[in-house]
C-alpha cells in the first residue's frame, strides 16, 4: 500500500471506531444515519452522488442498483464526504461546501481515493485477513465466500485482497 492509501485506510478505520460501525455492514442505510445523513433512492437518477444539506448530507442512489452495488456506491460517496468534502474532519473545508451535488468536481484521482475508502470501510484490513484465512483451504481462496461475507461483489472482494497484498 502506498502512503495515501494507508492514510485513507486509517481514516476509514477511525470512522468505524468513532461511530461504532460493526463489520460486516449489513445495512448501509444504518451507517449513513449514524453518520448524520440520509439516503435518497430514486428511479429518476442514473448515478450515485453526495450533497451537503446544511450541516448534514444526503446520498442519492439509483433504486435499480443491486444490494452489492448499492453498498459499495454508498460507501464510495461516504469516501467523498470525508476525504474531499471535509465532513467531520475539516470544518474549514466542510464550510466551503455548497448545498449542491459533489459530482461536479470529482476527478479520476478522487474517484480512486473514494474507492479505497469504500473498500476499507466495507472490508477493514484486519477483518479481511481473518475472513480470507477462514475461506482459504489448501492454498485456494474462495473469493465468492469472502464477497458474500462482506456483502460486496466478487471483483470488489478480490481487488481489496490484492490492494492489501494478500492476493496475487
Amino acid at each position: 500500500m502506498n502512503r495515501i492509501t494507508t492514510m485513507i485506510n486509517n481514516i476509514a478505520e477511525n470512522v468505524i471506531d468513532t461511530y461504532d460501525i460493526h463489520t460486516p455492514i449489513r445495512n448501509i442505510n444504518d451507517v449513513v444515519t449514524v453518520l448524520g445523513g440520509y439516503l435518497n433512492e430514486s428511479a429518476d437518477i442514473c448515478n450515485s452522488d453526495v450533497m451537503k444539506q446544511n450541516d448534514r448530507f444526503v446520498i442519492y442512489i439509483p433504486s435499480f442498483y443491486s444490494v452489492e452495488r448499492k453498498q459499495f456506491a454508498v460507501a464510495q460517496e461516504l469516501g467523498h464526504l470525508f476525504l474531499h468534502m471535509g465532513y467531520k474532519i475539516s470544518p474549514k473545508l466542510w464550510d466551503k461546501q455548497r448545498n449542491m451535488a459533489y459530482y461536479e468536481s470529482k476527478s479520476p484521482l478522487e474517484e480512486y481515493q473514494a474507492n479505497d475508502f469504500a473498500d476499507a470501510l466495507l472490508m477493514p484490513k484486519d477483518v479481511y485477513k481473518k475472513v480470507l484465512e477462514q475461506y482459504t483451504t489448501g492454498g485456494k481462496v474462495q473469493t465468492a465466500k469472502i464477497a458474500e461475507y462482506f456483502g460486496v461483489s466478487v471483483s470488489t472482494a478480490y481487488s481489496r485482497g490484492k490492494s492489501l497484498g494478500l492476493l496475487a
